[in-house]
């Protein structure tokens, strides 16, 4: 099976980076052959609420 790492930066990007995750979801999802695939989120000192959010997707991505 292939592997796809998506290395994502986070910065700052509350109200985007669970938007760019779930979509890269449901592109993979979508594809007729099935990749393993992990997502990488790379929080630089944030100073929003970037690191809760990544803290959160990483909880959803155990339910997979």
């Amino acid at each position: 099976m292939k592997k796809l790492s998506f290395v994502i930066p986070v910065y700052n990007s509350e109200k985007t980076v669970g938007e760019v995750v779930r979509r890269i979801r449901a592109m993979l999802a979508a594809l007729d052959t099935p990749y393993d695939y992990e997502i990488i989120l790379v929080n630089d000192g944030s100073r929003d609420g970037s690191f809760a959010v990544c803290r959160a997707l990483a909880q959803e991505d155990r339910a997979y």
